[in-house]
């Protein structure tokens, strides 16, 4: 077996495998790489700063491997890499050994995107030297510099590749399930994020949904071990929390009214909680956090209006593809209720949703890959229609095009239309900002024609 002292390993490139290799390059580390694909501009990127392909990683032993969140972390390569002695971490934790600053850390099934950039939004508006990374774009090493405050979302593949990351403030929002298809069990999948919180001490602050039984449980237990626990509810009253008034409150003094928000739902007012304790826990004052709660107008593919056909009016929500997300959006979207669902499942038990989907869904148009599945969770309990479009494109123009249809026919032309789809989009579309695309082209394609009768 070839030994290459000092030699650090990138395992996958893509977007966060090309950031890593383009940190340790700039840090001045001798650098190799992996990647299955055989061609593509992030390995034209990494071959142009000297790194060396490695064509077989099993046959080499190396003083680091740095994985990329996309590789399963029990895959035979890394547990190869790991029986040689190489370590093997991620991108995040990477960053965090070796570039000194803050860290926010922010994680959960569901929101965390949201937060993270609200929260860097909100921080650097009040002067700080912020950045945001992680799982949302860029990646963290493309962005990290010495002496930032460095805003973290972090999904369960990152966090499973973190052994000693220890943020500053650790920030939870919420546990369902996701990703079963890759971790196995809902157990192991909060195990995954559960070592967000692992490594945290006396000098961290935990910032937890005090709403979630299990959460609540975790964050006892760092309360116990010295950890500062901040808590918000939508239920009760807390550290931060949503009073009767409707106003949003942080340590006794409201701050808003939930009202001022510019994003929609109950599940983005419990965000603002999550963002306002975040930012006080590194220094924010209550006027910077309030005009940072009232600017912020949501993330593309997040919940939010995608247009109007007349009385009848759409939402999208393309990144919902997880039960939790889902069920956020669904119980925030005014009935009657068409709700359009599919894309390729991830493994996930749907049966939570179903007194949700009896109580608000009219009707479910079920498309993509795992629309039989949907049709057979859901339709005892509300009509459903197929969409057998093998074009993503034509999927959603089939799918709006039947919305808008049944809510002429059934509800004269009044209601609401939400793309949540309960699926990733890669059987019919590039990712999920592809698919909210298409959506809103259907839905300007509709509005074109409605114009022109």
């Amino acid at each position: 077996m070839k030994q290459r002292p000092a030699e650090t390993l990138v395992y996958g490139l893509g977007r966060s495998g090309l950031a890593a290799l383009t940190l340790l390059h700039d840090q001045g580390h001798t650098t190799a790489f992996y990647e299955q694909r055989q061609a593509g501009a992030d390995i034209d990127a990494a071959l142009a700063l000297g790194a060396r392909r490695v064509a077989d990683p099993a046959t080499e032993s190396f003083a680091l491997a740095i994985a990329a969140p996309g590789v399963p972390i029990d895959h035979h390569d890394l547990v190869a890499l790991r029986a040689t002695g190489t370590e093997v971490i991620g991108e995040v934790e990477w960053v965090w050994r070796t570039t000194p600053g803050v860290y926010i850390g922010i994680s959960g099934t569901a929101g965390k995107g949201s937060v993270t950039r609200w929260t860097a939004d909100t921080l650097a508006a009040a002067g700080f030297d912020a950045v945001a990374g992680g799982n949302i774009v860029p990646a963290l090493a493309a962005v990290a510099r010495r002496g930032a405050v460095h805003v973290v979302e972090l999904s369960s593949f990152q966090l499973e590749r973190c052994p000693t990351f220890r943020p500053d403030v650790a920030v939870l929002l919420n546990l369902g399930e996701d990703h079963i298809d890759r971790h196995g069990s809902v157990a192991a999948y909060h195990a995954a994020k559960h070592n967000l919180i692992a490594n945290l001490d006396s000098s961290s602050t935990l910032v937890i949904n005090d709403d979630d039984p299990v959460l609540r449980v975790w964050a006892d237990e760092a309360a116990a071990s010295g950890v500062t626990v901040r808590r918000f509810s939508l239920k009760h009253a807390a550290d931060a929390y949503r009073n009767l008034g409707g106003r949003i409150v942080m340590d006794g003094e409201p701050i808003l009214l939930a009202d001022e928000l510019h994003v929609l739902g109950d599940h983005q007012v419990a965000n603002a909680l999550a963002v306002a304790l975040a930012c006080a826990a590194v220094g924010a004052g209550p006027s910077a956090i309030t005009s940072g709660l009232r600017a912020f107008t949501g993330l593309p593919g997040r919940y939010s209006p995608a247009g109007h056909i007349g009385d009848v009016r759409f939402l999208e929500d393309s990144i919902a593809t997880r039960p939790l997300a889902v069920a956020a959006a669904i119980t925030a979207t005014p009935t009657p209720l068409v709700w359009l669902a599919g894309g390729q499942g991830k493994g996930a038990d749907v049966s939570a949703l179903r007194d949700l989907v009896a109580a608000k869904v009219d009707l479910l148009v079920a498309f993509g890959a795992s629309a039989a599945e949907f049709e057979t969770a859901f339709g005892d309990l509300v009509a459903t229609a197929l969409v057998a479009e093998p074009d993503g494109r034509a999927t959603m123009r089939r799918a709006v095009g039947i919305a808008v249809q049944h809510l002429a026919e059934s509800h004269g032309g009044v209601g609401n239309v939400l793309l949540a789809p309960l699926a990733a989009s890669f059987d019919q579309f590039i990712d999920y900002a592809d698919r909210a695309a298409a959506y809103r082209e259907a839905i300007a394609a509709f509005q074109t024609l409605e114009r022109s009768s």
